[in-house]
């Protein structure tokens, strides 16, 4: 039987072996770097073990967003690795279930991820949260309006004037990011990946801020500049960092940018021929327990169906629930299955997917695992799983 538990210091360097070989290969067996706190302040490091062995390793994130309009905590699970000698054991699989449980015990309802492979995690129970679009682009095909502010360099200490631009960017938007001090100094704004570190403008007008863009160039041939998080709380702050970025046209050739999916970058410029435009697959959530599901703000509707939800990693969530929606509150109750028939069946990833807003109920019949078996009850879940506008951008 493995052992979930925190990685010591003294197994720092066996863990950092095993990230380097599962996310970087191409550097050969380099020697991990022994400077940096440990543990680390961002994440919680842990450990699969059998006996005093590290089998397998993963990052427990905490963070700060919303779900149904409401401020809560989310986990974030990170850096999933196991080394190619203990592959294929499921050792993947179990890290999660431990990971899962973790999150619960803490009381924490959702897990999201950044997938290597979609259809692996799919397989353990989480659905795709949000798709966003990336651009490719030359500045000079940026509109340039004239703006009424300025633009002014920031960087770390302005942090605070940061997140409250992001939190008005992203007003009733789910699983967006309310990031902290320390995530603002220590990942938005450091040289984390090794990409160098990132420059930060924002947009004043009446010297109050109102938007802002973060960005790194690269040292390649196009010598391309890469947007990592862009927020504006208005249109005209919108168009003022588009300009900016577009005055660079005599040091770069290329502008990428990642954007929410309902964007409308092309239908801002002269010549959307000159765009390249690709819609992709974000990360990944899951509920940790159906039973999560009476801490969310629900609609002011009437609901009352028996969902038989499959989890295919955890028991408690693998079986039949009555779930009762009045007066926005929601109730869970689980049931013996020789009880009563479903009226909907729904595997958790979709379940998933439906509580966060990702999808409504015809979407969520239609294209993902919901299958409403008494058609009476099709109205009433769709009062109450409405959907919402979805976007997690910051990757982990």
């Amino acid at each position: 039987m493995s052992e979930f538990r925190p990685v010591p210091t003294t197994d720092r360097e066996a863990c950092q072996r095993i990230l380097q070989y599962a996310f970087a290969p191409e550097t050969g067996p380099v020697p991990p770097d022994p400077d940096g706190d440990w543990p680390p302040s961002l994440f919680d490091q842990r450990g699969l073990y059998d006996g005093d062995t590290l089998r397998a390793v993963c990052k427990l994130y905490f963070l700060d967003t919303t779900v149904r309009g409401a401020a809560t905590t989310v986990g974030g699970l990170g850096a999933v690795a196991t080394p190619p000698e203990h592959r294929g054991q499921g050792l993947a699989a179990d890290l999660c279930r431990h990971a899962l449980h973790e999150y619960r015990e803490a009381d924490v309802g959702f897990v999201t991820l950044w997938p290597f492979s979609t259809p692996f995690y799919h397989r353990l129970g989480w659905g795709t949260a949000n798709t966003y679009r990336r651009f490719d682009l030359p500045p000079s095909a940026l509109p340039d309006p004239s703006t009424a502010g300025q633009l002014v360099r920031l960087d770390a200490d302005d942090w605070e004037r940061l997140r409250q631009v992001e939190s008005a960017s992203a007003a009733g938007t789910a699983l967006s990011l309310r990031r902290s001090e320390a995530w603002w100094r220590e990942r938005t704004l450091a040289d984390w990946d090794d990409d160098g570190v990132p420059y930060c403008y924002g947009y004043e007008r009446d010297g109050e801020l109102q938007g802002y863009v973060v960005y790194t160039v690269a040292d390649d041939a196009n010598n391309t500049l890469s947007v990592s998080n862009f927020a504006a709380v208005d249109e005209e702050a919108r168009r003022a960092l588009f300009a900016f970025l577009g005055h660079h046209g005599a040091q770069i050739e290329r502008v990428t940018l990642q954007l929410p999916p309902d964007t409308d970058l092309l239908h801002r410029v002269d010549d959307p021929g000159a765009v390249d435009c690709t819609v992709e697959a974000g990360p990944m959530v899951r509920l940790t327990d159906v039973g999560h599901l009476e801490r969310l703000d629900w609609p002011a509707e009437n609901l009352n169906c028996t969902l038989s939800v499959s989890d295919p990693l955890l028991d408690r969530n693998d079986g039949l629930f009555r779930l009762s929606v009045s007066g926005g509150t929601a109730m869970v109750d689980p049931l013996p299955v020789a009880d009563s028939a479903a009226d909907a069946t729904v595997d958790i990833a979709t379940l998933s997917q439906l509580a966060v807003g990702t999808h409504g109920v015809d979407a969520a019949d239609r294209l993902a695992g919901l299958e409403i078996l008494d058609e009476s009850v099709r109205q009433p879940l769709a009062d109450v799983f409405r959907s919402e506008p979805v976007y997690l951008d910051e990757f982990f």
